[in-house]
């Protein structure tokens, strides 16, 4: 049985049809990357599938229909998702976050300090306000919070987009530390960085799946750059 199963999902936002009954499916262990244009409806979906926004369809997640659920009880069920902006909250310190993740999962204190040793510049801005961090660092942050719960499946959005090439080959190591974790659900923009995770590939346009397959077999093929520069 797939970890996690969607079933013709849509999403409207008032009127409009924005995620057009799209089917995908994740298996234990692995990573899917949803890749496409700005303006596909990747977030979107991602946001649906989280329980964050209300849709139409079916979502299974662990054996269980979560199509009803309210994200944080999704969230307690193992998933775990990383938003691509204000990840953080203003007024409160990176220490706080860490705290606040915590709170939920007091017996994962090692799991956190192990996560946190990824990004040693956290370590030096614990007192700092999350939200005059840089955007790299608050997207570090993010990853931490999410994966200290200990989830099955993360659904991770455009984990490295305007980043310095530092922080994106740090966030691009930690992605390899998160799939030994935990399955993947990403979505990315960047070529370079989906070929860097691997794993299999669905290009999205227009709120459709139109491509699948291996995200080294789609490139190596023209077919993901043809996509991307329509």
């Amino acid at each position: 049985m797939s970890l996690l199963t969607v079933h013709d999902l849509r999403v409207s936002y008032g009127p409009t049809e924005i995620i057009h009954g799209i089917d995908l499916s994740v298996e234990r262990g692995e990573v899917l990357t949803l890749i496409g244009l700005n303006g596909a409806g990747k977030s979107t979906l991602l946001k649906a599938i989280a329980g964050l926004l209300p849709s139409s369809g079916r979502v299974e997640f662990d054996g269980n229909d979560v199509s009803r659920w309210r994200g944080a009880r999704i969230n307690r069920a193992g998933l775990a998702y990383v938003p691509q902006v204000n990840g953080v909250f203003a007024g409160l310190t990176v220490a706080d976050h860490l705290e606040l993740a915590r709170h939920f999962r007091a017996d994962r204190r090692g799991l956190q300090d192990e996560i946190l040793a990824w990004f040693p510049v956290l370590g030096e801005r614990l007192g700092q306000d999350a939200q005059t961090l840089s955007g790299g660092q608050r997207k570090m942050l993010s990853f931490v919070m999410a994966l200290s719960c200990e989830p099955t499946l993360v659904l991770l959005d455009e984990p490295t987009e305007g980043v310095a090439p530092v922080v994106r080959q740090q966030l691009v190591e930690a992605l390899h530390q998160v799939t030994e974790r935990a399955s993947v659900l990403l979505v990315e923009q960047n070529l370079d960085t989906a070929l860097a995770v691997g794993g299999r590939c669905l290009v999205v346009e227009r709120g459709m799946i139109v491509e699948s397959g291996q995200i080294t077999e789609l490139a190596a093929s023209g077919v993901i750059e043809s996509r991307l520069s329509v």
